[in-house]
């Protein structure tokens, strides 16, 4: 008997052992902490940094991922780079992922090398912050500020500082104020969600935090150095070689600031009883927004695609801290509205057409693909609820009526249903066709001044059948500059991910409430099929696709080229006018077709002979662009972009004087699928005047806008390029598209043209 147990023991201790070898000890890890964005604050469809703060008993090898649905209800998983973790030490790791909705919950995790979940933690996502929210995921019509420093007194005692931050969030928008510059980011991703950055008299940023604010500034954001007295603190900042660009700060001594007080529109005084110590900013480019005695006082200028704003008082210390109108004035630098917007404003003119977004229209563009049937939501739900409606009848009228017997319904009803699911199966295929089936459409942007370039891709990838697919984006960084390297810019270092030619690879949803939309409720997902982005964002591995049905995914890069790819003598003459003897000159690898060129108030373009404005001989490289060439006409911007037209319609009757005119406009159609159309709009939207024209809102390319670049000297150039710069690969083979489109956009510098006197000469 005692031999069995000797023998039971000895067994039991031999698989104890083989398990031990078989079974990978579980790291004791712990999630300590998780930050969501800046101050728990982001956008639906942007790249949001999450920080993760971890500690470990023992050392692992892991990574770690974010789990988060996207429009569809899909789970998409967006891993880190892997990590070591060492014993009793704490280690905070940053990622990135993209929220797909409102009411977004998801899912951290450490995962081991070999896939076995270390650590996990649930975070609830909501549109306004509440105790059971972990972070707020707003719409992209609430503005979001970042303020290092503060808005209003900021010494003890007082309630300036509160009254204003209250003031500011009355009017809608997400402030996040920075208690130290250490938490603000250093990669300019993390900045994404943003709309505007405030540096009140904090300028302490390292090297790292200043190269990620100016490839955030160049790439369409707005960021105000609120300098007052600091100037020293502002000189010496990293910031300064980029902010400043040229521009010179010195010490002043003001008396005179009735110029603020009327740019906030407000009827309060500043409270100023004496002198009061600021700056003054001499700007190499851009305009002087208010001006005093001693002289300009705020100025705003171009950088990249984005703005600079610099204001030579503080905001933080008497007497405008004080000032009662503070709230108004910092609105009106950021070019906030002047009242906020609500649901139902935004949508009293468009509810019945379910678009309410010019990214929405866009996407409908983007649907449109050659050869391949209607396949909106709310046909293919249509459908399905008038099948509903006539199989129950269908079936009682063939097993009562005809065949006579009614058991025979556990035959039928399913036979239908099958020989349904065939026929359209099959009514499909012919419809749709049997093959993948993509549309891509690029948009290259170039800053002429300082080379900076942005090349953003959208491509439309229509599936026949059910099934997943390995996504890959690539980017020509040559396409500006063959024969030379693109170089890639400060923020695109070699090694950090937005370096590669692919870029940086994300779905694009509409920004409604509808199906696939990214304000839709989260509402209850069963069954999701998940999908995964490597560790650089450049690929999308097993993503689904129903039968019949597109996903669209789009992929942005950053690079630099050679600041000559432009010879311009661009001045102005006027308000919004170019002088006669503007000219410039292209060194680009190829023509651009279809183009206008807008500056102030005047658009130009290529004029036609047979009438029409758009379809007309390209710019040709090496070839010089004249004001007043042959071939070139120009128009008041605003009626060339609604269709504006002011005629006379003759004379009034007896006892009138003068002539009868009429202003007509053609309507902005809210069915366009014309990608080109919809893109200049965008461009432009504010200058055609915005939502009142075309009854959209388009906060969710409101970085794709150029109207705030004209009032800075800049010209933008836009048209049609006949040579793609971008491919996309599916499972690892290229996928040639079905329609491609490229246009360019091209800010051009405008210098102030010298003023000559026409006084006489008197003898002394």
């Amino acid at each position: 008997m005692s031999s069995r147990i000797s023998s039971t023991r000895l067994c039991l201790s031999v698989l104890a052992v083989l398990l031990c070898f078989a079974v990978p000890v579980r790291a004791d890890v712990s999630i300590e902490s998780v930050d969501v964005g800046i101050g728990q604050v982001t956008r639906p469809g942007v790249w949001t940094r999450l920080q993760v703060q971890l500690q470990a008993t023992e050392a692992v090898d892991c990574r770690v991922e974010v789990i988060a649905a996207d429009p569809t209800g899909n789970p998409a998983t967006f891993p880190s780079a892997a990590l070591k973790l060492q014993p009793g030490t704490s280690r905070r790791v940053s990622l990135f992922f993209m929220p797909g909705r409102l009411e977004e919950t998801i899912t951290v995790r450490v995962v081991s090398a070999e896939g076995i979940v270390l650590a996990s933690k649930k975070l609830n996502g909501a549109e306004s912050k509440s105790d059971a929210a972990d972070f707020v995921v707003v719409r992209h019509t609430v503005p979001i500020w970042v303020v290092a420093g503060t808005l209003g007194s900021d010494r003890s005692g007082k309630s300036d500082h509160q009254a204003t931050q209250q003031a500011i969030a009355d009017r809608g928008v997400q402030l996040t104020q920075l208690e130290s510059t250490s938490k603000f980011p250093d990669q300019w991703r993390a900045l994404s969600a943003v709309s505007v950055v405030f540096l009140s008299g904090r300028f302490d940023l390292t090297e790292e935090q200043s190269s990620a604010l100016n490839q955030w500034v160049r790439s369409g954001g707005h960021v105000v150095v609120i300098a007052g007295t600091r100037v020293e603190e502002l000189t010496s900042s990293p910031i300064a070689r980029w902010a400043l660009d040229g521009s010179e700060m010195t010490a002043s001594s003001l008396s005179d600031l009735s110029g603020l007080e009327a740019y906030a529109k407000s009827s309060f005084r500043i409270p100023i009883a004496a002198r009061i110590k600021g700056s003054i900013i001499r700007a190499r480019d851009g305009v002087d927004v208010v001006t005093g005695i001693e002289g300009p006082l705020l100025t705003r200028s171009s950088h990249g695609f984005g703005r600079i704003t610099i204001l030579g008082v503080d905001l933080d210390r008497p007497p405008l801290s004080r000032w009662r109108a503070l709230d108004s004035f910092v609105a009106a630098i950021a070019d906030l509205p002047p009242t906020k917007l609500t649901d139902e404003s935004a949508g009293q003119r468009i509810s019945h057409t379910g678009v309410t977004e010019m990214a929405t229209q866009f996407q409908i563009g983007m649907e449109t693909i050659p050869d391949v049937g209607d396949r909106s939501t709310l046909t293919v739900l249509g459908l399905v609820l008038l099948f509903l409606l006539i199989i129950g009848p269908l079936d009682y009228f063939l097993v009562h009526r005809l065949l006579k017997k009614p058991g025979l319904t556990w035959l039928t009803f399913p036979a239908i249903v099958v020989g349904a699911g065939l026929l359209a199966g099959a009514v499909a295929g012919g419809a749709n066709g049997t093959v993948v089936r993509s549309r891509m459409c690029e948009l290259l942007d170039l800053d002429a001044d300082s080379g900076f370039s942005r090349h953003t891709v959208w491509s439309t990838i229509y599936s026949p059948v059910h099934r997943r697919y390995r996504v890959q984006i690539n980017h020509d960084l040559q396409m500006l500059s063959p024969g030379r390297s693109a170089s890639p810019s400060a923020a695109d270092a070699p090694g950090a991910p937005e370096a590669s030619s692919s870029g940086w690879l994300h779905w694009f949803a509409a920004p409604e409430s509808n199906f696939g939309g990214m304000y839709r409720a989260a509402g209850l997902n069963l069954g999701g099929a998940g999908y995964r982005f490597s560790e650089d964002r450049s690929e999308i591995a097993n993503l689904p696709i129903p039968a019949a049905s597109d996903r669209i995914l789009a992929s942005t890069t950053t690079f630099d080229v050679s600041s000559k790819l432009f010879d311009l003598n661009l001045k102005q003459a006027g308000t919004g006018h170019l002088s006669r003897d503007s000219t410039f000159t292209h060194h680009l690898p190829f023509p651009i077709d279809d183009w206008v060129l807008v500056y102030g108030n005047r658009v130009y373009f290529h004029d036609y002979l047979a009438g029409d404005l758009m379809g007309s001989s390209a710019i040709e490289p090496e070839v010089v662009w004249s004001a007043i060439g042959r071939t070139t006409g120009g128009r008041e911007l605003r009626s060339f972009l609604t269709g504006s037209t002011f005629q006379q319609t003759g004379r009034k009757g007896v006892g009138g004087s003068g002539d009868e005119f009429e202003h007509t406009q053609v309507d902005w159609n809210r069915r366009e699928t014309d990608l080109q159309a919809i893109l200049r709009m965008v461009t432009f939207y504010e200058l055609a005047g915005g939502r009142d024209y075309t009854g959209l809102l388009h906060d969710t390319f409101s970085d794709l806008e150029m109207s705030d670049s004209l009032p800075l000297d800049r010209a933008v150039l836009f048209g049609r390029l006949s040579t793609p710069g971008a491919t996309i690969q599916i499972d690892g083979q290229a996928l040639p598209p079905d329609r491609q489109e490229s246009f360019i956009r091209v800010l051009l510098r405008v210098e102030d043209a010298p003023i000559e006197s026409s006084l006489p000469l008197f003898d002394k």
